[in-house]
């Protein structure tokens, strides 16, 4: 019986950390969308369902110093999301140009720079069915 109450207070815990957690549920919602196979359109589609919930999380994020830990993967993925947001886009306009990682750096100047655009090929405009390609224009980061 007392390992059962354990297992209940730890599982309760856990319910309510995700519930009331948004850097956890940042976290989870990043797992979701690596996973890839449509869980990336249902995390992001959770994440811009409530970004204004994960504002504050997603500015801690950009605060990252080193690109291949889970804080600065994460603000790639959810900052672009967040663009709109005039304290989102002004951090990455700082990042774009003054972070010390040149990974970090040159990401958000692509980003914000429009490196990346998609073109369509296939689907005349009254059609429901498109297909697009993405174009890569060059990075213009030193």
């Amino acid at each position: 019986m007392k390992i059962f109450s354990v297992f209940l207070v730890l599982v309760v815990t856990f319910v309510m950390l995700v519930t009331f957690s948004n850097r956890v549920q940042v976290f989870l919602l990043y797992n979701m969308y690596s996973l890839g196979s449509g869980m990336d359109d249902g995390a992001a589609e959770l994440f811009i369902q409530n970004k204004h919930r994960y504002k504050p999380v997603v500015l801690d994020l950009l605060n990252a110093d080193d690109p291949n830990t889970y804080k600065a993967q994460a603000s790639f993925l959810f900052g672009e999301f967040l663009l709109d947001d005039p304290d989102i886009n002004k951090k990455t306009q700082e990042l774009s140009r003054n972070h010390t990682n040149k990974h970090i750096r040159c990401f958000w100047s692509d980003v914000l720079n429009g490196r990346f655009e998609q073109v369509r090929i296939g689907g005349d405009e009254g059609d429901k069915f498109a297909a697009y390609v993405m174009k890569d224009n060059g990075s213009k980061c030193k």
